[in-house]
């Protein structure tokens, strides 16, 4: 019987291979580009948004583009007409196949539709829907943990893939708990290899959790290892500024710098008004996902708000306090909103006489008589209402 020594160190087992290899004998080679500076090739890219802001959409016009060579969003063309930045002819890149795993929308009435109202070529879009295995009955929902060869087979049977996209990726993740970190590095450890090894495009698709405090790189569905994996990430959400507008913004871009996002809106397609399709604003949008969707923004953006409506209601002379604060609650404002606001303006607070109303007016205006001038206590501060980031 063999005595067992607590802390005996114990020599490791040698590796069984080591693959070493000098950076120096490693050709350099530059990025290359599905869609230049957005959607790298090689690599995996998340793109990620609240439902309803067009993420789908947006990868059916990816792929519309891909499968005909049409000129990406972004690139320096005349106008084609209608001024939306849809498809045009004319070879932007080479042409080339997308596979497709689509779990939300119904490739008949859905996504086929959608594709050719975009102009893409639907002979060259392959939709992976399911797999059989042996000894198993039925069909079987693709799983990323344990069916990545079965998507290797399809990319080299079809031969020319430049994009594959997962819609959502979450649904492709039977057999791993998206929230580990340590489950979704060994799924997408392999997906990222698969993709440099084939060369192809990898968009994954993922929806914003509701965590509205925090900032917009920690809010992708899942865990963390989803964007840490990826090279691009971009996201979808509203512009507060103008009612149906969507931006296409920046979140992570390692391989290209200086990128700016764009703007887009969903509208019926020429074709059928029952098909919508993604119609691009030309220019740049000089804006980051934080600045657009972190609801940290979004308070100081509330808080300008609050400043411009109380520099309105004191415009024309000095006004009772507690009648600012009730019409602010009524205008929607948080009562710390509005003090905030109001030490930004510095608004002069003031009473005509002992026990008489306090009065607020903008600094500079003509005095009033005044026989205390001490500052209005500050109630105590009150909690900021809820902000919730698209």
């Amino acid at each position: 019987m063999s005595a067992k020594w607590p802390g005996y160190p114990r020599a490791p087992k040698p590796p069984s291979h080591v693959w070493l290899t000098r950076l120096s004998v490693i050709a350099s080679r530059a990025v290359a580009w599905l869609w230049p500076g957005r959607i790298p090739l090689g690599k995996v890219t998340l793109l990620v948004g609240d439902p309803g802001r067009g993420k789908s959409l947006m990868a059916l016009d990816m792929a519309a583009r891909v499968t005909t060579g049409a000129h990406w969003p972004d690139d320096e063309l005349p106008g084609n007409g209608d001024g939306l930045g849809s498809p045009e002819p004319g070879a932007s890149g080479p042409v080339g196949s997308v596979i497709l795993l689509t779990a939300e929308d119904d490739t008949a009435d859905t996504v086929r539709p959608r594709l050719e109202a975009a102009g893409g070529d639907p002979a060259r879009v392959v939709v992976l829907r399911a797999i059989q295995k042996a000894g198993c009955e039925g069909d079987l929902m693709f799983s990323l943990a344990h069916d990545l060869e079965v998507l290797d087979a399809c990319i080299r049977q079809c031969g020319d893939v430049r994009l594959v996209v997962l819609d959502p990726v979450s649904a492709y993740l039977v057999g791993a708990d998206s929230h580990s970190n340590a489950d979704m590095r060994a799924v997408l450890s392999p997906l990222r290899t698969l993709a440099e090894r084939t060369g192809v495009a990898v968009l994954a698709i993922s929806h914003l959790t509701k965590k509205a405090d925090a900032a917009v790189m920690y809010r992708a569905m899942g865990s963390l290892a989803f964007v840490a994996a990826a090279r691009a990430v971009w996201a979808v959400g509203p512009d507060r500024q103008a009612a149906g507008r969507l931006l296409f913004l920046p979140v992570k871009c390692n391989l290209a710098g200086g990128v700016t996002g764009l703007a887009y809106r969903i509208v019926p397609s020429a074709q059928s008004p029952d098909v919508p399709v993604l119609a691009w604003e030309r220019g740049a949008v000089a804006l980051s996902a934080e600045e657009a969707l972190d609801a940290r923004a979004n308070a100081i953006t509330r808080r300008e708000q609050a400043g411009t409506w109380l520099e309105c209601v004191l415009a024309n002379g000095p006004k009772p306090a507690a009648q600012v604060e009730e019409q602010a609650l009524a205008a929607g404002f948080s009562l710390i909103t509005l003090r905030r606001a109001r030490r930004e303006l510095e608004v002069e607070t003031y009473r005509t006489g002992f026990g008489t109303t306090w009065l607020w007016r903008l600094a500079g205006e003509a005095d009033e008589p005044v026989v205390e001038a001490t500052p209005q206590a500050e109630a105590p501060a009150l909690e900021p209402p809820a902000v919730h980031a698209v």
